[in-house]
C-alpha cells in the first residue's frame, strides 16, 4: 500500500460518523417495528423494545392485503423499469450515434423535460387516461412513465464513451443499425442499464401520487398506497405506529435487494458518466 492509498485516522472517524448518521434511522425503524403500539406512542425515543412483538408483521400482512398490493407494485415497477431501459437505450443510441436534422435541438428539449415535475402534468394526464378508459388499470400505472429524460441522458453519455470503431466494423461486415444496437451497443451498456434499473426501480417502488391518482379500487392499490391507508378505517381507534413501522420495513426489502444486486455496475457507471459531451 502506497502513502497515497493510506487513509488517516481522521478520515476513518469522519466516515464512521457519516455511516452511523445514515444507518441509524433505519436501525431505529427496524427496532421500533418490534415494539407494542403503546410503547411507540408513549416512549418514542426508546430504542430497544422492552418486549418484542413479532405479531406486528403478521398483522400488517393481513390488514394491508400485502400479497395483492405487492403484486401490483411489482407489476408496475418491473413494467416501468423494463420499458424505460429498452426505450431509453434506443433513444440514447439514436442521439449518440445517428445523424439526423434537429438532433441537438431535440436532445436539448428532452433535457428540458427534466425541469417539469410530475405534479404539473398529472391532472391533464389523468383526464387523458380517463377518456381512454384506463383508470384503475396497469396501463395507467406503466405507460405514462416509460419515457424518462434522465434515463435517455444516461444511455447517451455511456454510448458516447464506446469507440466508434466497433460499430463501424460491424457496419462494414454488413450489420445494420438495429443489429449493431442489439448485438453490440446494448450488451456493452451494462453499467448504464444498472444505473437506470436501480434509479427507476427505487423511484417507481416508492411513488405514491401516481397510483393514488390513477387507481381507486382496493384491488389496484400498491404497497405505498396501502401504507397510506394503514391507519384509516373504522377499526382504527388510535394510530397504529408500530404497524406502520413494520409495513415500511417490509416494503423496503425489495429495493434494498435490487440495489445490492446492481450496486457494482451502478458505481462503475457513475464513475464513467459524463466523459464526453
Amino acid at each position: 500500500m502506497t502513502a497515497e492509498d493510506r487513509v488517516s485516522p481522521l478520515s476513518y472517524a469522519i466516515l464512521l460518523i457519516l455511516a452511523f448518521l445514515f444507518i441509524f434511522p433505519f436501525v431505529w425503524l427496524v427496532l421500533t417495528s418490534f415494539e407494542s403500539n403503546f410503547d411507540v406512542i408513549a416512549h418514542p425515543t426508546q430504542l430497544i423494545p422492552p418486549v418484542w412483538h413479532l405479531s406486528n408483521y403478521s398483522d400488517v400482512w393481513q390488514v394491508m392485503d400485502f400479497v395483492r398490493q405487492f403484486t401490483n407494485s411489482a407489476i408496475m415497477t418491473v413494467g416501468v423499469t423494463l420499458g424505460q431501459v429498452i426505450l431509453s437505450a434506443m433513444a440514447g443510441y439514436a442521439f449518440a450515434r445517428l445523424r439526423f436534422r434537429g438532433r441537438t435541438a431535440l436532445f436539448l428539449l428532452v433535457l428540458a423535460l427534466l425541469l417539469v415535475p410530475f405534479e404539473v402534468i398529472f391532472v391533464p394526464l389523468y383526464l387523458m387516461l380517463s377518456n381512454w378508459g384506463w383508470i384503475n388499470t396497469y396501463q395507467a400505472l406503466i405507460l405514462p412513465s416509460l419515457a424518462n429524460p434522465f434515463a435517455i441522458f444516461v444511455f447517451r453519455q455511456f454510448f458516447l464513451t464506446i469507440p466508434k470503431d466497433l460499430d463501424e466494423a460491424m457496419y462494414i461486415d454488413g450489420a445494420g443499425t438495429w443489429r449493431i444496437f442489439w448485438s453490440l451497443m446494448l450488451p456493452l451498456s451494462g453499467p448504464a442499464i444498472a444505473t437506470v434499473t436501480i434509479l427507476t426501480f427505487l423511484g417507481e417502488w416508492s411513488t405514491l401520487l401516481k397510483p393514488l391518482a390513477f387507481t381507486s379500487s382496493e384491488s389496484m392499490r400498491t404497497l405505498q398506497v396501502g401504507l397510506s391507508y394503514l391507519n384509516s378505517g373504522a377499526f382504527i381507534s388510535q394510530p397504529k405506529l408500530a404497524w406502520l413501522m413494520a409495513g415500511v420495513v417490509l416494503v423496503s426489502i425489495p429495493p434494498i435487494v435490487v440495489f445490492l444486486i446492481f450496486q457494482e455496475r451502478f458505481v462503475r457507471s457513475v464513475a464513467s458518466s459524463g466523459v464526453k459531451g
